[in-house]
């Protein structure tokens, strides 16, 4: 009986489905177009997490950088032992730069080129054999090989002082990114193999990973948005961007794999950390989108009028409201904003008052803690005598090779600048002249380029009106650029 209501029921089912003019299939399609993309579960993660190692063997003579350090792209961390390799460096670059040999083969060329010429004369006068005279030739010939050999001989000398110099370099670890020490696995005095000394990460950009049901395959795709909140009290939103798609799912699990990224120029947002995260639908993305095209047309729907225009056709019956004359518009300059989720935020809301905004970005160069550099010195000679003293008191440096510092001698980088005082304290004590410099690096600002339309018979001037929206945003007034106003 209960397999028979069950049949009887499948059947009707599918009755009203056929009276409708709609198939299984159909509904199904249906169920699955109106279904939305859900808030996920996310994990906020550096974008490259690095061991490094070093390519040789060595007891560990020096590190620059602790854990929580900020390190630049480049800069040297570890410094393995390497008096012998600094040795035969230096043998080598003595005999790379030795000109003795040639220029004692090229004077018994010449002497023997002058001998030749003056016994031609005597050879056509016959006063000299023809055995005499080969014997000449040959030994001037002799002589120009020898020049040559010796030549040879300085070239290879320089490749053995460029090979000695890559064998010193492999005992120096440098930084493959620019990030954050996250952990240090060995110290001064320890051996190193085949195991890392630290670790690293990259935090700019960040990946953002997700696990996405396959319910939702093909819905997204590489370049689609996402708002990313972190599980924090507090917490702004910021917007990142799919970089990668998994194209095999999990069958046990029935999910598959999202990866986006998330830029984080100044490192504010921390990471190791989980989050929500909702992805942007279409329509969303096109209206983000316009603050970044402010030269599309702007439209927004209202109520349709009841009556119509003088002239006949009312824009607004058609459920629009197109945008007022570029004359009419005053425009102003909102920022500076270090984030570039706040100026989304900001135009967001700006927007809802009737307001054209785009924005912009400008690289400015930002504090970045402090070095303490030795005095400069003038000549090799000096500059050599300074790396001497250096090593054989044991304080640690290195030599800065990009900047307009280039060729200056770091003693040490500090985030505070009592730190760098207090080291430039002591190496005053041991008799070393030193100078503390501001660290420097480009840091993005974002605005708002801000169009508005004055209200007619309004007597507050927009610029008010702005700072009475916003009274914690400074508004600037500016000049109406083509690419800003409304057409």
């Amino acid at each position: 009986m209960e397999a028979l209501n069950c049949k009887y029921l499948l059947a009707l089912f599918v009755s009203l489905f056929c009276m409708t003019g709609a198939t299984a299939s159909d509904a199904l399609l249906l169920n699955s177009s109106e279904q939305e993309l859900p808030e996920l579960d996310c994990v906020i993660e550096p974008s490259e997490i690095v061991d490094l190692g070093s390519a040789v063997s060595g007891i560990v003579e020096s590190i620059h950088a602790g854990r929580s350090d900020l390190i630049a792209k480049g800069a040297v961390l570890v410094e393995l032992e390497s008096s012998v390799e600094r040795a035969a460096l230096e043998l080598a670059k003595v005999r790379a730069g030795q000109n003795a040999a040639i220029k004692w083969r090229q004077e018994n060329a010449a002497f023997g080129n002058l001998t030749h010429q003056r016994n031609q004369e005597l050879y056509r006068k016959s006063a000299i054999s023809v055995h005499d005279m080969d014997r000449l030739k040959s030994e001037a010939r002799i002589a120009a090989l020898q020049v040559k050999q010796e030549q040879d001989n300085k070239r290879i000398a320089s490749l053995e002082y460029r090979r000695t110099l890559a064998v010193l370099q492999q005992r120096t670890i440098r930084s493959p990114v620019d990030g954050v020490v996250m952990e240090r696995f060995k110290s001064v005095g320890e051996y190193v193999e085949d195991e890392p000394v630290l670790r690293v990460a990259q935090l700019d950009p960040l990946h953002v990973e997700v696990i996405v049901p396959v319910d939702y395959m093909g819905r997204i795709v590489q370049g689609m948005r996402a708002e990313v909140t972190l599980k924090l009290a507090g917490s702004a939103t910021h917007i990142a961007m799919v970089e990668r798609v998994d194209r095999v799912a999990d069958a046990a699990s029935g999910t598959y794999g999202v990866r986006l990224s998330l830029a984080n120029p100044d490192y504010k947002i921390p990471t190791g950390l989980r989050c929500n995260l909702g992805f942007l639908l279409p329509v969303q993305e096109e209206n983000e989108a316009l603050v970044g095209e402010p030269e599309k047309l702007r439209v927004s729907v209202v109520p349709q009028a009841s009556e119509s225009s003088a002239s006949g056709h009312d824009p607004a019956k058609a459920g629009v409201r197109l945008a007022p004359e570029p004359t009419a518009e005053v425009c102003y300059s909102a920022g500076p904003m270090a984030d570039e989720n706040q100026a989304f935020q900001l135009s967001a809301k700006l927007q809802q008052h009737a307001v054209t905004t785009r924005l912009k970005t400008t690289t400015v160069e930002v504090d970045h803690g402090y070095l303490v550099l030795a005095a400069e010195q003038t000549g090799e000679q000096k500059a050599g005598q300074l790396l001497n003293r250096l090593k054989q008191t044991g304080i640690d440096h290195y030599v800065l090779t990009k900047g307009d510092k280039m060729g200056r001698v770091s003693l040490g980088a500090y985030n505070q600048l009592a730190f760098a005082t207090a080291w430039r304290k002591k190496l005053a004590a041991r008799g070393f002249a030193t100078e503390i410099i501001p660290r420097t690096r480009e840091s993005q600002q974002y605005w708002l380029d801000v169009a508005l339309t004055p209200a007619a018979g309004a007597s507050v001037k927009p610029g008010e009106r702005l700072a009475s929206l916003f009274p914690d945003t400074s508004f600037e007034p500016q000049a109406c650029s083509l690419a800003l106003v409304r057409r």
